[in-house]
């Protein structure tokens, strides 16, 4: 048969008497502080998600004034460049238009160069038909 003897009251009194202390003194200490670990690494969770969520809305945000940005640039860029066409073209036709010019006060001033040698020519044969007629006759 079991014997319950002083010892074993002993032993079971300082069983009982080690897991309040402990539950006292250690494990309600450290679950605590678990407790407060967790609730602060879901709190540091929340705020880093709210965060990235933030950071996501700002990003398609300067992504969307990029993309605009960019629109707008190529936008500029083609009215620059069909003003430049234009300007071109306006140069080429100015050019063409003045170079007629030119050419027909140039062609006017050889007809009128031409004329004025025809009439020296004119003259000088005039000249030599009389001295030919002068030395024949």
């Amino acid at each position: 048969m079991l014997e319950l003897n002083s010892s074993f009251l002993w032993i079971f009194f300082l069983l009982w008497f080690l897991y309040f202390a402990l539950t006292r003194i250690f494990f309600k200490p450290i679950g605590r502080i678990i407790t407060e670990r967790e609730a602060q690494t879901a709190a540091e969770i929340g705020r880093q998600q709210n965060m990235m969520g933030e950071i996501e809305l700002r990003t398609r945000s300067l992504e969307d004034q990029l993309s605009q940005a960019r629109r707008e640039a190529q936008r500029i860029q083609e009215e620059l460049l069909k003003s430049g066409e234009e300007a071109r073209a306006r140069a080429v036709a100015d050019a063409r238009e003045r170079s007629a010019r030119i050419m027909a006060e140039k062609i006017a001033q050889l007809e009128s160069e031409i004329g004025a040698a025809e009439q020296a020519l004119q003259a000088q044969v005039s000249t030599f038909s009389d001295k030919i007629r002068q030395a024949y006759l």
